[in-house]
């Protein structure tokens, strides 16, 4: 005899997952951030024109990831800012 197993699905926008969502999008942002830094670093360092030019584009990609991740988590502020607020 095979048990059933049901799952009930939990209301999308609630505000355990938007506080969730609203903290992964600026940890990414902030991870973003700190490899951007390194990265630069690295560039000022860098003597070699191949590897500068590696960096430079890995400079490029982190900083529209950065971007995304910035958008992101605006926009759950925006949503965080219209919630209802509590009575006094």
């Amino acid at each position: 005899m095979a048990m059933e197993q049901r799952t009930v699905p939990q209301a999308e926008g609630t505000w355990a997952d938007l506080n969730g969502r609203w903290f992964f999008a600026w940890r990414m942002a902030a991870a973003c951030e700190t490899a951007l830094r390194e990265v630069h670093f690295a560039m000022d360092q860098q003597r070699n024109v191949e590897r500068t030019q590696a960096l430079e584009k890995a400079s490029l990609l982190l900083r529209e990831e950065l971007v995304r991740w910035l958008h992101r988590g605006e926009a759950l502020d925006m949503i965080v800012e219209r919630l209802p607020r509590e009575p006094s």
